[in-house]
């Protein structure tokens, strides 16, 4: 707990303390007035006054704010006295210095993203592979349509998909809502749908499409069958029993049914090939040996040039995923219980700070690229919301008076407190323990 809050504390403040210094460098390089850069919110506990600014140290640590007049109202006002009239500044520097904040996240987010690269970034290997089916779940949703192992699913909904990355995302946020899949089969195409189930408190989408993975054994846990049998990790299975193994998922199939039997695994190992005799566990009435399926992984360990390469098409891709999503927010076909709030965020900043240094800084710049996102968005209060009024001006070619920008601020302020309220919710929700959620939430 307290290393997730450590985290959390650690990522928002720098992210925000960055996004707050690219109003602040864009308000000087233009020229403009900058009273206070602050380093944390409320009680002034240190700092020091040069050129004009006053740069502080405050109360709470949860990133920070500039104050730059002639900027026009902001969400300090929206909860004060009102906007006073100030002389503004021309449009199109208060444009720049709007736009300046989230464009310096988006920046940070491909440095972080590419410094995590040159560290050193663990993926399973298949997420940037076609996403050919290697195994469907029996019972699942999957094995209710028309796809077969081998099939090659080249979009969803119309949407080219390219890498198992893409599908999955596809997948995760289209819970109980009908998706349709092209997909290419012995050099034909053709549709199938199918209707993703809702698993886990955040809703996310099941359809029992498993990628193919090689028969490798990853791991051989002491006290397995397995390892009684002399198998090791590395291992590659060839056969059972003189039956082909071509991926893991055919090696549970014909092990499964044989329980407290003696099986002839062929193995690979070390370029020989080798003849283990294993007698697989009775569990629950199925035949185990103990081996967990681990896909294999790729540690991508990249020189700078490749490493930032790589973070900017990261980015890229990652921004097309992030307005699908808001789009399938917009229009329902995704459930608001995937949106995580301040309580997610800590928790997924202490377990990505618990696996290491480069996970914590790859996650900084996921969070960086979002923050520039969302603060993009055409919402009052935010950013966006600020040069959507400023394109507005523009287009009448005067401006609104305070009283009127005040008025609009304070729709997209209540309109966030309410966002926060249901993020909070939704993050409350997923930490109940059993019991209690499912007395409240089980139908």
């Amino acid at each position: 707990m307290l290393l997730s809050v450590i985290a959390f504390i650690v990522v928002i403040g720098v992210l925000v303390v960055i996004h707050e210094a690219g109003h602040f460098g864009m308000a000087r390089f233009l020229g403009a007035p900058v009273e206070v850069f602050s380093v944390g919110f409320g009680r002034r506990l240190w700092g020091f006054e040069r050129g004009g600014t006053d740069y502080r140290i405050s109360l709470v640590p949860l990133g920070g704010y500039v104050r730059i007049p002639g900027l026009g109202p902001d969400e300090s006002d929206v909860v004060g006295d009102g906007a006073e009239e100030i002389d503004l500044l021309p449009r199109w520097k208060r444009a720049l210095i709007l736009f300046a904040g989230p464009v310096t996240n988006i920046i940070a987010a491909v440095f972080f993203i590419g410094i995590a690269y040159m560290m050193g970034v663990e993926t399973p290997a298949f997420r940037t592979q076609p996403p050919v089916v290697g195994w469907i779940d029996p019972g699942s949703p999957a094995a209710e349509a028309d796809l077969e192992v081998g099939d090659l699913i080249v979009a969803v909904d119309g949407s080219e998909v390219r890498m198992w990355s893409e599908l999955e995302t596809s997948i995760v946020t289209s819970a109980e809502n009908l998706v349709v899949l092209d997909v290419e089969r012995q050099g034909q195409r053709h549709q199938v749908t199918m209707t993703p189930e809702s698993v886990t408190r955040y809703g996310f989408g099941y359809s029992g499409i498993q990628p193919p993975v090689d028969p490798v054994l990853v791991q051989v846990p002491a006290g397995s069958a397995a390892r009684a049998a002399g198998l090791l990790p590395g291992d590659r299975v060839l056969t059972v029993d003189d039956s082909p193994v071509e991926q893991f998922y055919d090696l549970i199939r014909l092990i499964s049914p044989r329980p407290d039997e003696e099986i002839i695994l062929r193995v690979l190992r070390d370029g020989d090939e080798l003849e283990i005799v294993v007698v697989p566990r009775d569990v629950g009435g199925e035949g185990k040996i103990g081996v967990p399926l681990i896909p294999p992984s790729k540690i991508e360990h990249l020189g700078p040039i490749a490493a930032f390469s790589t973070a900017t098409r990261d980015c890229r891709r990652m921004t097309i995923e992030t307005f699908r999503i808001i789009g399938r927010l917009l229009t329902r076909k995704t459930s608001i219980k995937q949106v995580s709030g301040p309580i997610g965020i800590a928790q997924i900043s202490g377990e990505a700070a618990r696996s290491g240094l480069d996970s914590l800084i790859w996650f900084m710049g996921l969070i960086s690229l979002q923050l520039g996102i969302f603060n993009l968005l055409p919402i009052p209060i935010l950013d966006g919301g600020h040069l959507t009024i400023i394109a507005f001006e523009s287009a009448i070619r005067r401006d609104l008076s305070l009283k009127v920008k005040e008025r609009i601020l304070e729709i997209g302020f209540y309109a966030l407190i309410l966002l926060m309220v249901v993020v909070l919710f939704n993050d409350i929700v997923k930490i109940l323990p059993n019991s209690i959620y499912n007395f409240f939430f089980s139908s």
